[in-house]
């Protein structure tokens, strides 16, 4: 049977935040001790027995730590991609060869990002201002009222691809990104059909170099590839993946 990568954001995507924690559902993050990320009980238990043509490969804009804190089901994956597609893990190991090649483009733009830092650090409209494993810079702000004036501000930075995830704003080099990490992935897979996955704008990428692109309703028309399966229900976006990629295995 003809192999399937699936290359799939996590957060919102897979998992989801504990304010939106079910019944059900199976805690698969922790932070500081108190319960943070939560995947369906449905998912994790699919995603236990994935069948033996399917490679789940996370690709997610948490840097190393932040991954590192997610617990999936054991053995349901061996490689991820973690930091917007600058860090490769290979069973628990940075790709030293991937990293070096993607830092040379965060190296071109750090004195920016070092400046963009100086120039944040300690607003109080900010709760964070942190440049993410040497590769991006990021900045959350404390209140949702806030974001509009730093969008302003910082948006149309012609250096860096800024994008807005709820109360986050991303400073990312171009060269660094997730359909990128992607395209380069899929070279040594012959003749893998690639599926990916993934809920926001950051994920574009990815999903454009996508054999096949698994979205929510919200981004369709942001989408140009036109292989799609659209999620317009209210239920689990994260069930309808899995079951969208099972789907796949059947055909």
């Amino acid at each position: 049977m003809r192999k399937i990568l699936l290359a799939s954001d996590l957060d919102n995507t897979l998992i989801h935040s504990y304010k939106h924690k079910r019944e059900g559902d199976i805690c698969v993050e922790l932070l500081n001790g108190a319960e943070q990320g939560f995947m369906s009980g449905k998912v994790h238990s699919q995603l236990s027995s994935l069948p033996e043509c399917v490679e789940l490969v996370p690709l997610t804009t948490r840097s190393v730590a932040q991954f590192e804190r997610i617990k999936l089901p054991e053995s349901c994956y061996s490689r991820a991609i973690t930091t917007n597609g600058a860090i490769l893990i290979e069973n628990g190991i940075q790709n030293e060869e991937w990293r070096m090649s993607e830092k040379r483009y965060a190296d071109e733009l750090m004195p920016l990002m070092k400046k963009l830092h100086a120039e944040l650090d300690g607003n109080e409209k900010l709760n964070v201002v942190r440049i993410v494993d040497e590769m991006y810079l990021y900045i959350s702000c404390a209140k949702p009222e806030y974001v509009g004036e730093f969008m302003d501000r910082y948006g149309t930075l012609i250096e860096f691809d800024v994008k807005l995830s709820g109360r986050k704003i991303y400073f990312l080099p171009p060269e660094i990104n997730k359909g990128k990490a992607l395209k380069r992935l899929a070279q040594g897979e012959n003749d893998a059909r690639i599926l990916a996955a993934g809920d926001s704008t950051i994920d574009l990428p990815m999903l454009e170099a996508a054999d096949l692109a698994i979205i929510p309703e919200a981004l369709d028309p942001l989408l140009k590839n036109p292989n799609r399966c659209v999620f317009k229900g209210t239920g689990d976006f994260a069930e309808f993946v899995i079951e969208t990629l099972l789907a796949q295995t059947k055909q």
